[in-house]
């Protein structure tokens, strides 16, 4: 994956020095900022539903760049990464139409930024 949703001067840099670490940390903030959201319950919805369209949209960014000729990853990986990003578009959905929490999408998002950190030692 190398899609990139740029917030601030440091996230340009960090992109620029590496890019897996980049996402790996933009991933990491969007499911705080989910958590963070659905802590507060009915008052924080509105914060919630900017958070899952902020995350769905670097999902849509990555499965792009992951169906490209360009993106060097594995057949494979790149194709169970898409599936996960028609996942993530599905289940940001359930979540934006309230019969969902957005557990799965913290979940999905904290374990690739897990793995995306590891990667990069």
């Amino acid at each position: 994956m190398t899609a990139h949703m740029t917030t601030g001067y440091n996230a340009t840099t960090a992109i620029e020095t590496d890019p897996r670490r980049a996402e790996a940390a933009l991933l990491s903030r969007l499911a705080a900022q989910m958590l963070r959201c659905e802590d507060l319950g009915t008052q924080g919805f509105p914060m919630l539903a900017k958070a899952v369209h902020e995350n769905r949209k670097f999902w849509h960014l990555a499965a792009a760049d992951l169906a490209g000729d360009g993106n060097g990853l594995p057949e494979a990986l790149r194709a169970q990464l898409v599936s996960i990003a028609g996942f993530v578009d599905r289940e940001s959905a359930r979540v934006l139409s309230r019969t969902k929490s957005p557990e799965a999408l913290i979940e999905i998002n904290r374990s690739i930024a897990r793995g995306l950190f590891a990667a990069g030692v």
